[in-house]
């Protein structure tokens, strides 16, 4: 069977970006084009592999079976082919990273992008807010951090825990002493309570939230302004409690520990640009694990 391995990767990149012109568009090509190269594919195959429609292209059982056998293949072959060429230019090209909104804003976070953008000036770096598992290889990002509380997407993924972190309630003096006793997690009922999306789960159901956000910088600044008794890691709220701004709410309550886990597609296809990246990553979180 004579195949071109061509058509074979417009197969994968017309799925992988959801249709035709969508890949057309992707590998500057026109529509017309790719359109007769599927069906040249199709023919020499023996078999449809896609159901056409007006915007958009559906696999046939055939289709997804080919896809599944050939797309982990091309996508290590043109990662390769990447970090070959990257390691000849050393550290140029660009790095993506998907990261909770909560940590993007925090100080560890922005020490470790300050330090690898001085440390590599001709990389450029693209930070996007994702709080949840997103398709790393489709969506062209070499890395997420993400709360282990997240289901992961894909399986295959590089996963190590970064660093685990345990959350309190605070809140100022001032709104304490002008609300109910706070002594129980049931008294809580009582109270206006800020928590983002990862910890919510860790209070007591049918605790009212007054406000669910994933910026902890609001949540941890509605608190030093006596508005409500926040739920946050510790290390967002340890210098005002040092201070004397916030106080523990429930100080002998003890919440289950949360970690942050760093995932990547895969090992042996790093850039030596993300592979750095990485390894700043642990130094900076792992040394407090």
């Amino acid at each position: 069977m004579n195949v071109s391995f061509d058509d074979l990767r417009l197969f994968t990149q017309t799925v992988l970006h959801g249709g035709i012109s969508a890949a057309a568009t992707a590998n500057n090509m026109q529509r017309s084009k790719v359109s007769r190269r599927l069906q040249a594919l199709e023919e020499q195959l023996g078999y449809e592999l896609l159901i056409r429609t007006t915007r958009t292209i559906e696999l046939t059982e055939s289709g997804k079976h080919l896809y599944e056998l050939i797309f982990q293949q091309f996508y290590h072959v043109e990662q390769s082919l990447l970090a070959m060429a990257e390691s000849k230019q050393e550290f140029t090209g660009k790095v993506r990273i998907a990261i909770p909104s909560a940590l993007m804003t925090s100080e560890i976070f922005k020490s470790i992008i300050t330090e690898y953008s001085i440390e590599f000036p001709n990389v450029r770096i693209e930070i996007e807010n994702h709080q949840e598992s997103i398709d790393l290889k489709r969506q062209g990002f070499d890395l997420q951090v993400l709360p282990d509380a997240v289901t992961v997407t894909d399986d295959s993924y590089v996963q190590f825990s970064l660093i685990h972190y345990n959350s309190h309630l605070v809140a100022a003096p001032s709104y304490l002493d002008s609300h109910p006793p706070c002594e129980t997690i049931g008294d809580l009922k009582s109270h206006r309570v800020f928590t983002n999306r990862y910890n919510a789960d860790l209070l007591s159901k049918g605790t009212p939230i007054q406000l669910k956000t994933d910026d902890l910088t609001l949540m941890y600044e509605l608190a030093l302004k006596g508005q409500g008794i926040a739920f946050l890691p510790q290390t967002h709220s340890q210098k005002s409690l040092d201070s004397g701004e916030l106080v523990l709410v429930l100080p002998d309550v003890q919440f289950p520990r949360l970690s942050l886990t760093l995932l990547y597609p895969s090992a042996k296809t790093l850039s030596k640009k993300t592979r750095a990246l990485i390894n700043l990553f642990r130094l900076k979180l792992q040394s407090d694990n």
